[in-house]
Order: structure tokens, then sequence, then C-alpha cells
């Protein structure tokens, strides 16, 4: 067995060494696109009740941490699990899962778990599901910046042959509540709703469209973010950031249900990705990687993405246990 406990303010000093073991691995191990908060950052976090932490002690020395939030209140969001070394691992991962199942018992009545089990992470997928977790194969998928051919042959394709009455525009801020409106209307069936509860209310879709744009997620890129519109309604959108300084992202994608199956969303996403090219070639944003995430279980969406040029890079598993 091993010791579990709080992190409190007597371990701050000795624990820092297994955290910034952590940091040295979250983009190779972890596959972590933003890299962590410096120590003096996630104590001063954890000290504002923004981030709650379990350490593992061995001889009483942390080895090892489980890091979540819950200030969403239905939403308990595991960060990571990270322990030093190999051995005996997923031991080491279950007694600070089981702790974490312990002292969460009471906010799990009314909110759910999500834990994205990014790279190592995968390998205590086993463990996890004996809790009752369920999982959602995801993919992240890239498209080569450097490879002119490609973007040779995407320029070249008439990406605004649509069906009469739609057309693209980039995103501006009258747009919002639109988009907000459309947000809901594209996920509140979707998998999505399954580890981010948001997406099952105006209020909660406001909050992430905000949070999008406003560059909270990563540096907002309205000229390459783009709307569909239906004889002047918005009815869909693909938005576009930078992440990590260097990565962009097409972070959300949605078109309402009502206009799917026209191949609309092909065009939303070549749109978008040949302007951020033109912005890394203009030096408005310098970037080494262009990337999107998706649930695998969208055979229509991956094909979509493949299309354009995207090929996959990694999978994970998005897990989450439904609250009660």
């Amino acid at each position: 067995m091993y010791e579990i406990a709080l992190l409190e303010e007597k371990y701050f000093r000795v624990f820092q060494g297994a955290y910034n073991d952590f940091r040295l691995k979250a983009r190779t191990d972890y596959k972590f696109e933003i890299d962590p908060l410096v120590y003096d950052d996630f104590i001063d976090s954890f000290k504002k009740d923004l981030i709650s932490c379990l350490i593992l002690l061995e001889d009483s020395i942390p080895t090892g941490f489980l890091a979540y939030t819950t200030v969403q209140h239905d939403v308990i969001e595991l960060f990571v699990i990270h322990c030093l070394g190999t051995e005996d691992i997923n031991k080491k991962r279950l007694a600070l899962f089981e702790k974490f199942m312990e002292v969460t018992k009471k906010q799990r009545k009314h909110a759910i778990v999500s834990y994205a089990m990014l790279g190592v992470q995968e390998s205590f997928k086993k463990e996890i599901a004996q809790f009752g977790f369920n999982f959602i194969d995801t993919s992240v998928v890239v498209f080569d910046i450097d490879n002119k051919q490609l973007i040779k042959e995407l320029t070249t394709q008439n990406y605004n042959d649509m069906p009469i009455g739609y057309k693209l525009t980039p995103y501006r801020d009258i747009y919002f509540e639109e988009l907000a409106q459309v947000i809901y209307g594209a996920f509140k069936d979707s998998s999505d709703t399954n580890f981010d509860t948001r997406f099952t209310t105006i209020e909660g879709c406001r909050d992430i469209a905000h949070k999008i744009t406003s560059s909270i997620y990563g540096r907002f890129l309205p000229q390459a973010s783009k709307v569909l519109l239906y004889e002047n309604k918005l009815v869909g959108f693909c938005l576009a950031n930078v992440t990590a300084d260097s990565i962009a992202n097409l972070p959300l994608i949605g078109i309402l249900k009502e206009h799917q199956g026209q191949k609309l969303s092909k065009n939303l996403v070549k749109s978008a990705v040949l302007d951020i090219i033109k912005l890394d070639q203009g030096g408005i944003i310098d970037i080494t990687e262009l990337n999107a995430t998706l649930d695998l279980s969208s055979i229509s969406a991956l094909k979509m993405y493949e299309s354009v040029g995207f090929i996959q890079s990694y999978r994970y598993s998005q897990s989450y246990l439904p609250k009660g």
C-alpha cells in the first residue's frame, strides 16, 4: 500500500521535484500542447483553490501526484496522474485514483468526471474502467504545413463552390450570440456533452464561445475563423487559434443538423486552413503545426479531414464518469 495525502504547505518544497519531472515530460510523454504551469504558478493556483492535488508518498517523499479541478460545479476535470519512474506505475496510479474517488464522492453526486488520458496515461485505461468510466476514442489529426504540393492542391480547389444561399465569411464579434446558439444546436446531442456539460445549455455554449474568441484557450485568429451563413443567418462555423505560441488549432467546428450533408464542413475547414497558412507565410503568426481533434466514432468527420489533407497523428481515450 502507498501513502496518499492531500497536498499541503509542509510538502511544497519537497513536492517540487515530482512536479518538475512531469513538466519535463509533459509534451513528450503526455502529449500536452501547452506547457504546464511553472511550479510557483501551480502552487499559487492551488492556494487559490483553482487546482486540487493529491500526492503519493514513499518514505515521506512525494513521488507522484494527481491534479484536478472543480472550478465548474458540474464537472470534475482530472488533468494528470504522474509518478516518478515506471516501477509499479499502475499500482501507484491506482492508489492515487482511489483516493481521488474517495475525496470527490460528495461532488460526484452532481458532477461528471472528465479525464483525457493523453500519452502514457492510456495504459491506465483498464484500471479506471473498473470504476464505471466510459471511453470515447479520440484522434488528433495534423495538416502538413510544410507540404508545398498539398497546399498547392488545396489552393486550386474551388472551396467557394457552394449551394445557392450559402456563403463563408470571417468571424466578427457581431456574430457572437448567433455563434453561441449554433454551438448549442450542433453539440447538444453530441458525445462532447459526456465530458463537458456546457454544451447542454445556451449559457454554457456562450461560455465556450467567449473563452475561444477572447483568447483564453489560445490566441484567437478571427481572420482564419469562418462562419457559414445561409440567407445571411449563421448556421455553421470553424474557429481557429494558436496554442503554445506555435501550434495552430481548429478547436471547434459545427453545422446545424438541417444544413449537414452538403460538404459544407469541408469548405469551412479548407477556408480556415488556407487562411492560417496565409497568416503564417505573411509573418503574422509563426506556426510549426496545424491540428484538430475529433471523435473517431464519427467516420464522416474523419473522412472530411482526410479529404482536406489532414492525417492522424495519435489517438487517446477521453474518459468520463456520469454524475451520481
